[in-house]
């Protein structure tokens, strides 16, 4: 039985290695979804419960699009972190600053990045 979890397991590895999800970050959250679609959500800084920053992006081949809706009464500062499978780098793009109440999208060029690997907070 060893051996057919294991062939299991080996199968499963090249899925794995292309599949684009944000990774959370302490008070965040990150949901793919079947349709590729990822999810990311983290707290304002005064009622972290309460009002949250909702991000979601659908990776494309040339470049992202990350729709966003800020329902903190402050700004905030988003980022999108890119993957170089060719010298195995991370890269980020810079700071994004989103108005208080705002719900609207930016799009990011990949360029010669193979992957989104999450959206993160500055």
């Amino acid at each position: 039985m060893g051996a057919k979890v294991t062939a299991l397991a080996v199968l499963a590895l090249p899925m794995l290695g292309s599949t684009a999800y944000a990774a959370p970050q302490a008070g965040a959250s990150a949901t793919p979804l079947a349709s590729g679609t990822v999810h990311t959500s983290w707290g304002c800084d005064n009622n972290p419960t309460v009002n949250r920053f909702n991000t979601s992006y659908t990776p494309g081949n040339n470049s992202v699009t990350v729709y966003y809706n800020n329902h903190c009464n402050h700004s905030v500062k988003y980022r999108v972190e890119f993957f170089d499978t060719k010298n195995q780098e991370n890269h980020m793009s810079n700071c994004v600053t989103v108005a208080a109440g705002t719900k609207s999208h930016k799009k990011f060029d990949k360029s010669i990045f193979d992957n989104v690997t999450g959206v993160w907070k500055c």
